[in-house]
């Protein structure tokens, strides 16, 4: 046999609780607190109210729960058997008068614990009570079988067939409570009531002969009823013989034929006869054995006492309403995502809880776990704690699967945990290297803080590993750029140095850096030393290039004075050929000078020449003038200019006209007889009369002049021809 103990529930922060407090009470009723005791008000009864304080001390049971209740005519001891179950003849407050004591449902505020579940129990109000009608007493029925994974029907005496027609209530749980929303394929049968409902005992109170059946022998209580009671077929016979999970019947022996100690059973227990005592341990004994926890819908797992308030409340919901049936699997459906949701938050709090505790206080850490596995990961630390809350958020919702195969129960505990999971790690693949990345949920937060820490940890890590590096590199720059120069000082710190110092730093960094921020880290401040490497690894070609450049330097400064010697001396000559330009210059200039008088001189020559012919008045019959340099055969020039034609037609008018006045009349009038002709007379003009009438006579070669002999090679030659060849005039 289970062993077990009696707990009380506590809450804290409160005074010790009563042995029993209301859970669900007429709508015209109040409960005192102070006096722990429901009073009815004016006013009709019409619903039941919820007690939430009685709910929270269901919600505190986290382990499977059962729940036995009981039920029956009022004023049958009720209480008192609820009472025992709990260790003491008081817990329900027990009635002395005609008037129900209990009004709707009341909680023992002690619970049988059997360590692997707990068991508590519930006093319902009495049917056919007078303060109560028949659809309240089908309300707390309904309810009380709803919620309870036992059910106690305590009456007086052996029934008979008229006592069914007083429990008519149980007829009509089957219009009262459906199993499923929607009839189809999962049609409401025998069947289904009776996996779903409650283990039904008839109690049997005051019972002094031995059953018997109709040929009077000795039968079992349970006989007796399935074969003298429940034989006829009625609703409440087929009610009570196919709805409930199983049917069975006990007997209780009066406690006492002393009316003082009935009146106050609880205060004599005894003087209780002793037949009577043992056999309610014997019923005691009975109900922990045959009492199971309370099962989730379609599951075979118990429920715990928070799933079995929100179940109180879902029902209470649907009784209450005159046009809702209460509905076992919409309901359960319900429920079951309220607590899955509420569990999974939980669990979700539990996970951060011991994540701060684990993690916050020790960033940076490492992200992952290293060989040799000494110290902490952060991955390593998550993926333990959402083990263990897996396996929590398992264990709390096992009894909320549906019934399912094992393959299918996989499948379901799957996608809650997953669903769980998602909450904790949102992932999404990388595009470029194929690997899955955390982009979101709780665990995103800790290792952002994480790498967060770990840059602010490895940036003052490697900054102060590097200053060792740094002062020296300062230092060799600083001597190198006072005494280097100057007196070529070689470098005492090398490349080579640095070199060795760098892969020490290395080594120093990654031993000493903690986090997944040393990678980044190392990488962009090695980024950072490139300038320094650079100056470093530069030192030595400096100091060579040092040495070259002052050679150089004396070389150059020898080539200077050489090149400003030849300077100097290029100077002197361009100022000698500047003065020679200069004398040029003055020579080009006489010589301009001189052939302007020159030709000043030939022209007047020329002119002189013309006037001594004229004045000789020798006479060329015919006369060509030609233009150009001396030759052996001169050429005939075909263009005059215009001024040797205007002295070519100055001189004929002279020579045959001396004495006519020169006007552009008197030409014109003389020109006639020579048939030359004349331009418009609109440009006419006497200089330009006599230019036309030049080029015209010296084509026609009509002029007549003296031969002369002094003429030069670019002046007008003058041949006598007189119709002769053309001859050399000794030009």
């Amino acid at each position: 046999m289970a062993t077990y103990c009696v707990r009380q529930f506590e809450v804290p922060g409160s005074d010790l609780l009563p042995s029993s407090v209301p859970l669900v009470i007429p709508d015209n009723a109040r409960y005192d607190r102070m006096r722990n005791e429901v009073r009815l008000q004016p006013g009709d009864r019409n619903k039941l109210a919820l007690c939430r304080t009685t709910l929270e001390l269901l919600m505190s049971i986290k382990k499977p729960i059962a729940v036995l209740a009981i039920c029956g005519p009022y004023r049958t001891g009720k209480s008192y058997i609820l009472s025992k179950m709990l260790g003491a003849p008081d817990i329900f407050k027990l009635g002395h008068t005609f008037n129900a004591q209990t009004l709707g449902i009341w909680l023992g505020t002690s619970y049988l614990d059997f360590g692997d579940y707990a068991v508590v129990c519930l006093d319902t109000e009495g049917i056919n009570a007078p303060v109560a009608n028949g659809t309240e007493d089908i309300r707390i029925l309904v309810l009380a079988v709803l919620i309870s994974s036992f059910l106690i029907y305590n009456s007086m005496r052996v029934p008979d067939k008229t006592d069914l027609e007083k429990m008519s209530c149980f007829s009509q749980l089957a219009t009262n409570i459906k199993i499923y929303e929607n009839d189809g394929e999962n049609a409401d049968t025998n069947a289904e009531y009776k996996q779903h409902f409650p283990d039904f005992l008839w109690l049997l109170r005051d019972v002094t002969l031995q059953p018997a059946d109709r040929n009077g022998k000795s039968v079992s209580p349970v006989e007796y009823l399935f074969n003298e009671v429940l034989d006829d077929i009625n609703d409440t016979a087929r009610a009570l013989k196919g709805c409930f999970h199983s049917l069975d019947c006990l007997t209780l022996p009066p406690p006492t034929v002393d009316e003082d100690v009935l009146q106050h059973i609880e205060l004599h227990e005894d003087m209780l006869s002793q037949k009577f005592v043992s056999r309610v341990n014997d019923l005691l004994k009975y109900l922990r054995e045959k009492i199971h926890t309370k099962r989730g819908f379609g599951s075979s797992e118990g429920i715990d006492g928070h799933t079995l308030a929100l179940l109180i409340t879902k029902y209470l919901e649907a009784v209450n309403d005159p046009n809702t049936v209460p509905c076992l699997d919409s309901t359960w459906e319900v429920v079951t995502s309220i607590r899955l949701s509420a569990i999974t938050n939980q669990l979700l709090q539990s996970y951060e809880s011991e994540m701060d505790k684990e993690v916050m206080n020790y960033l940076p850490m490492e992200e992952n776990m290293s060989g040799n596995g000494s110290e902490k990961a952060l991955m390593s630390i998550h993926e333990s704690t959402l083990t263990s809350k897996l396996k929590a958020l398992l264990n709390a919702a096992k009894y909320l699967s549906p019934k399912l195969d094992i393959d299918s129960k996989a499948t379901w505990e799957k996608e809650v945990q997953e669903q769980f999971t998602t909450q904790i790690i949102v992932e999404q693949v990388d595009k470029i290297t194929g690997k899955k990345c955390i982009i979101g949920g709780i665990l995103h937060n800790y290792l952002k803080q994480n790498y967060d820490r770990s840059l602010e940890y490895c940036i003052a890590k490697f900054n102060l590993l590097y200053q060792q590096i740094r002062q020296r590199i300062d230092f060799e720059l600083s001597s190198h750029e006072r005494e280097g120069i100057k007196q070529h000082v070689p470098p005492t710190y090398t490349y080579t140095d640095y070199q060795d110092d760098k892969r020490k730093l290395e080594n120093d960094y990654f031993t000493s850096a903690i986090g997944p921020a040393k990678e980044d880290v190392w990488k962009k401040k090695i980024e950072e030393t490139k300038h320094d490497e650079w100056l470093i690894a530069k030192l030595p070609k400096f100091e060579n290039r040092i040495v070259d450049l002052t050679s150089q330097l004396s070389t150059t400064e020898v080539e200077i004075l050489k090149l400003s010697e030849n300077v100097r001396t290029i100077e002197r000559e361009r100022d000698a050929v500047k003065n020679e330009l200069v004398s040029l210059q003055q020579q080009f200039t006489q010589l301009s000078e001189q052939k302007v008088q020159q030709a000043e001189s030939y022209t007047k020559e020329r002119h002189q020449i013309i006037r001594e012919a004229l004045q000789g008045r020798r006479i060329i019959t015919r006369v060509r003038i030609l233009w150009g340099l001396y030759k052996r055969e001169v050429e005939v020039v075909e263009e005059l200019g215009d001024e040797d034609a205007l002295l070519i037609g100055q001189t004929w008018f002279n020579h045959h006209y001396p004495a006519l006045i020169m006007t552009s009349g008197a030409i014109r009038a003389e020109c006639g007889k020579l048939n030359v002709e004349l331009p418009d007379e609109r440009n006419e003009n006497v200089d330009n009369l006599l230019v036309h009438i030049g080029r015209q006579l010296y084509h026609k070669n009509v002029v007549e002049l003296d031969k002369p002999h002094n003429l030069q090679q670019h002046d007008v030659v003058i041949i006598q021809c007189d119709n002769q060849n053309v001859e050399e005039t000794g030009l």
